[in-house]
């Protein structure tokens, strides 16, 4: 039997960097026509880290998130 762990997948390049800093593994980035989606492992607290976001409550390292900004706009343009 073969065992894949759940996906989660967004192509908004902030809140991706967010689920870096959060500590959420990338798994790998998708082309489809001209958008890029990045797929992340889905993880016990998901939905928190999703709330916490949307809701300008979440607190994460600035420069942390900065540089993982820039690490998702590599991946873009890669």
């Amino acid at each position: 039997m073969l065992y894949t762990t759940p996906e989660y997948r967004t192509s908004d390049m902030y809140f991706a960097a967010y689920l870096r800093v959060a500590g959420v593994p990338l798994v790998r980035t998708e082309r489809v026509e001209r958008r890029v989606f990045f797929v992340f492992e889905e993880v016990v607290g998901m939905d928190d880290l999703k709330v916490q976001y949307f809701n300008r409550t979440a607190k994460v390292s600035a420069l942390t998130y900065v540089d993982e900004i820039r690490n998702m706009k590599a991946l873009l343009f890669a």
